[in-house]
């Protein structure tokens, strides 16, 4: 029986258990049975969340919740899970492409770019939990809200998350026929179509389908002939939720989700930017007359080639590239995600049943300059003319070749029961999950004969029981405190070969046994297979095996001194498992013994304190403050080692302050603020020299941030016309723990506008939006090569865009 037919009778067990439990116990209920948890329900005008698994007041809550409203996500024109970040404050992401996502949070991340890790900071779709940093970032279509949750998600989230959580919460089917169509174009061909329809079926049955296609020509330019422009959408998703409800004690919603991209220029976005390694092993950026010695080149990348005029860093165009080859990103993704309430006497019971399917391969040939076709395990020339129609330029060997194929299968199930009193609310229950991947991936840089491909699977079933509870003292004080035990068993198995001369070496790390062939003489014995003599390798086939568990918790202390005044202390201890460091190369034969010893890295935890204060001054006027302190056990650094990149703990600590301020002074007017200050480090940074050692700042951990947003509705022409501007600013910042030179990002800022207007029936809207209005360039990844062929890979934001959108509103 394969893995994925066990999945799929484990989730069709649990679905049929919970559907079981509820069904009998929805026929047992008492007329006494009604839950009394609507006593203290949200008003009309206050922003709700759910950021405690029910609904209340954004207000009422102790814990930093930052919210977008569908109304906030139109007239931000958000249509992928990354274009939040930009509303947001201390929420960041890092990405190389569409399919590749990795949310940073108050500055806790993990940018391993590895398929088979999980982010620290995690991501839903509603009910169902994204395990993968390929699936953390999808289209964004007919949503109620999103809620970011900032500090550690211990005790009531279905997975263990140390940063936070980002949960992107879907229109709900309606009783009555209603609907929408979205249509926008914008520069660069873009072409977006989005809509929905909702309404009952008949007999207790509603639906809700919506969906989403996005397109368009790329904002990269590719300037070698006959090559397509690059950084182009080409992708479409559909949603379908299903809800039944027969009484006012039982509801079943069934929700189904499909995304897909087809050959999406989403991949190999990246600036030429000639690079050169300084004492420590890291890139600086090269002038068009500077030498580099380590090369031998002036003013180039190692394989020769010489264009300033699309080198960002040299004073070229960021936006434009010479880059040949295949570079897209094929997708699938579907999920399914069963969800049943029932009020079981004075209980509510919550059961979801959720599965998830990947299937992505990416593929990014070339790093900016023209190169010469890829052939596998063959050393290339180091020019000649390219392919036509380009045969008058002259192609280069490639300095990089990646890709990642992954088939992931994730089935989990949560019971959650709750219990209300006049002054308690109980949460308890439990959460399994299994998730199997099967992987596939190359790094290589065919520039210096290096051709490594490597295959690995990894399987992770887990479990966890959890419970919190909040007692109110009095009408002023409440008293939160929560556990969570959770275990994880993980099992993977990897293989990687490099055959061409000067670096060829294979290894191999499973439970069935350890082993190396080196060919370059480096280490002795020369091959070597575990338990068969001395070779320098400590970890054992058991590590391939292991099982990790711990305990996460939180207590809080909520005071009320008036109805519109919360002041809360918290701590909040959050844990993310440990793992496998599968790196998509092999390692330089030296490094060889070390990297296999340090394959399997451990848990890390994170004890968060923090005081906040929240206060609704006005109908519509609030003032949220938050400081923290973050003190890490064993954090997960993603760090460079000769050609692997592997995950290490090390200690670090992380404090700041927020501020959120929302106003409006004047009928039609809303007036927006953020700011966040962060002090963060990451200590025994060993530098790729192996020999020093410093302190960094965590990943993108800027200093200073901060967000502003002004609009002004007003009536106009029988209708309502609406002026917005938003800001986003950042001070400096790394993108990684290494922080090389050509890691780091200056400040900047950013300003969009955006006019519209609607008609009085809110039937037709029409908006017209500017984005990025000043053009300013930076980057959203970067990465240092300089060791492997002379670059910098950094993808650069969007340029000035511009668009349409109209919208219709049909039904009630």
């Amino acid at each position: 029986m394969t893995y994925r037919t066990k999945q799929f009778r484990f989730a069709a067990s649990c679905a049929a258990m919970a559907l079981g439990l509820v069904a009998s116990a929805a026929q047992a209920q008492t007329a006494e049975a009604g839950s009394d948890s609507t006593a203290d329900a949200p008003a009309e005008g206050d922003i709700v969340v759910t950021a405690q698994k029910r609904e209340q007041r954004l207000q009422d809550v102790g814990i930093a919740v930052s919210v977008l409203s569908e109304k906030d996500l139109q007239n931000r024109s958000i249509t992928s899970a990354t274009d939040v970040v930009g509303a947001i404050p201390n929420l960041k992401f890092n990405a190389y492409s569409s399919s590749q996502v990795v949310f940073n949070m108050r500055g806790v991340s993990q940018n391993d770019y590895g398929d088979q890790q999980e982010p620290p900071v995690a991501v839903y779709q509603d009910d169902s939990y994204a395990s993968s940093i390929t699936t953390a970032s999808f289209p964004v279509f007919d949503l109620a809200r999103v809620e970011a949750l900032r500090g550690p998600q211990g005790t009531l989230f279905g997975r263990n998350a140390t940063g936070g959580a980002v949960q992107f919460i879907s229109n709900q089917p309606t009783d009555t026929a209603e609907g929408y169509l979205s249509l926008t174009y914008g520069r660069y061909n873009q072409t977006i179509i989005e809509g929905a329809v909702s309404g009952p079926l008949g007999g207790n049955l509603s639906a809700r389908i919506s969906g989403i296609y996005n397109r368009d020509d790329g904002y990269i330019e590719n300037i070698t002939p006959g090559q397509k422009d690059r950084g182009a959408n080409n992708h479409w998703a559909v949603r379908g939720i299903f809800a039944y409800e027969p009484s006012g004690t039982f509801k079943a919603k069934l929700t189904l989700r499909y995304a897909q991209a087809d050959r999406e220029r989403q991949a190999g976005i990246y600036n030429y930017a000639p690079t050169c390694p300084n004492a420590q092993f890291q890139g600086e950026f090269l002038s068009p007359t500077a030498s580099c010695g380590y090369w031998g080149t002036t003013g180039t990348a190692g394989p020769g080639y010489f264009n300033p005029a699309i080198a960002a860093s040299q004073g070229g165009n960021p936006w434009a590239t010479a880059g040949t080859g295949d570079a897209y990103v094929d997708r699938k993704l579907f999920g399914a995600t069963l969800r049943l309430d029932a009020e079981i006497g004075s209980l509510d019971l919550v059961s979801i049943t959720d599965y998830q399917h990947m299937d992505k391969f990416y593929i990014e040939s070339g790093d900016g300059q023209p190169e010469l076709p890829y052939v596998e395990a063959v050393t290339p020339p180091p020019s000649g003319p390219c392919a036509p129609p380009a045969a008058s330029v002259t192609c280069y060997a490639s300095g990089t070749v990646f890709y990642q194929g992954a088939k992931v299968n994730q089935v989990s199930q949560e019971i959650r029961l709750s219990h209300t009193s006049d002054r308690n609310f109980l949460t308890f229950g439990g959460f399994a999950m299994i998730i199997d991947g099967d992987y596939r991936a190359k790094y290589a840089v065919p520039f210096i004969a290096y051709d490594p491909r490597v295959n690995f699977t990894q399987r992770t079933e887990s479990f966890a029981l959890f419970a919190q509870d909040e007692f109110e003292l009095s009408d002023k004080v409440k008293l939160i405190g929560g556990l969570r035990y959770w275990r994880d068993s993980k099992e993977g198995d990897y293989t990687a070969t490099q055959p061409l001369p000067l670096y060829a070496l294979s290894l191999h790390f499973g439970p069935g046994g350890i082993s190396y062939t080196d060919l370059t003489g480096t280490n002795t014995p020369a091959s070597w297979t575990y338990g068969a003599g001395t070779s320098g390798v400590t970890i054992t086939p058991d590590a391939a095996s292991p099982t990790f568990d711990g305990v996460t918790a939180r207590a809080e202390l909520d005071y009320k001194p008036s109805n519109n005044t919360l002041v809360y202390l918290s701590y909040n201890r959050g844990s993310k498992s440990g793992g496998f460091t599968f790196s998509t190369g092999t390692p330089f034969p030296s490094q060889l013994v070390d990297t296999l010893n340090n394959l399997a890295y451990q848990p890390e935890t994170l004890n968060a304190y923090e005081v906040g204060f929240k206060s609704t001054l006005a109908p519509g006027t609030t003032l949220n403050i938050s400081a923290f302190h973050y003190d890490y056990q064993n954090y997960q650094a993603f760090v460079q080692v000769g050609f692997t990149q592997v995950v290490r703990n090390l200690p670090a600590k992380s404090q700041g302050i927020e501020l959120d301020f929302t106003a409006r002074p004047a009928p039609g007017l809303t007036f927006q603020l953020s700011g966040s200050y962060l002090n963060t480090e990451v200590r025994n940074v060993l530098l790729p020299d192996g020999v020093t050692v410093v302190t960094h700042d965590l990943p993108q951990s800027p200093e200073f941030s901060g967000g502003a947003l002004v609009r002004y509705e007003f009536d106009f022409g029988g209708g309502k016309a609406m002026l917005q501007a938003d800001a986003l600013f950042q001070s400096s910042m790394c993108f990684t723990v290494m922080c090389a030179p050509v890691e780091r990002e200056g400040g900047y800022a950013v300003a969009n506008g955006r006019v519209g207007y609607t008609t009085a029936d809110d039937r037709i809207s029409v908006a017209v939006f500017v984005n990025n209005v000043f053009n300013r360039d930076y980057r959203m990844y970067a990465f240092d090569g300089s060791l492997y062929w002379g670059d910098t890979l950094g993808v650069y934001a969007k340029p000035r865009t511009w668009g349409v959108s109209l919208r219709y509103n049909f039904g009630n």
